[in-house]
Order: structure tokens, then sequence, then C-alpha cells
């Protein structure tokens, strides 16, 4: 004959009494929301092209920024370093930052 292995019993009978569904999906993630992964959609679809055109333009307030190095009253430096910031934050917010749902 054959050996007829058995397999251990339940201890406890599934319930039949229904799950208590999942906590809904925020369908309404708020304006501010819808609008930033708008803008981060559009800006990624671009980003090739503005990429060149704000680095081009970066490297434009560099130059004029070391031509105007000790002219008094002209605040290249500074208009060099918060276009560098710019860049720097759009391409932060294009390679790292991805909004939730994407």
């Amino acid at each position: 004959m054959s050996n007829i292995v058995k397999f251990p019993k339940a201890t406890k009978p599934p319930s039949l009494e229904p799950m208590e569904p999942a906590a809904p999906k925020a369908v309404d993630q708020g304006l501010l929301a819808g609008m930033v992964k708008f803008l981060w959609v559009t800006t990624v679809l671009v980003w090739p092209i503005l990429k060149w055109i704000l680095s081009i333009e970066v490297f434009f307030q560099f130059a004029r920024m070391l031509y105007y190095w000790n002219t008094p009253g002209v605040i290249a430096g500074w208009t060099f370093l918060l276009h560098f910031a710019v860049l720097t934050a759009i391409t932060y917010f294009v390679s790292i930052y991805k909004p939730k749902g994407l």
C-alpha cells in the first residue's frame, strides 16, 4: 500500500464576515499638489532644451560678473548667484524630486 500523508487541520475555520475595506485613496490631493505635479511634468518634458538655455544664460551672467567685478554700483555677482541658484534648483526639481502618484 501507499503512505497517506494527512495535512494538519486548521485550528480555526476562516471567518465568513466581510473584511473591512481598505482606506480609500484620497482622490482630491489639493490644488497645490496638482499644480506642482503639472509643473513637474511640463518641466521634465522641456528639460533637454531648457537645460541648454539656462546653462548658456548662467555662463553669460558669469562672464558679465567677471567684466563688472570692480565696478561700483553693479551687482553682477549677486545676479550671477541668483541665476546659478535658479539653475541648481530646477536641476534638483527635475532630477531628484518626484511627485507622489506618478
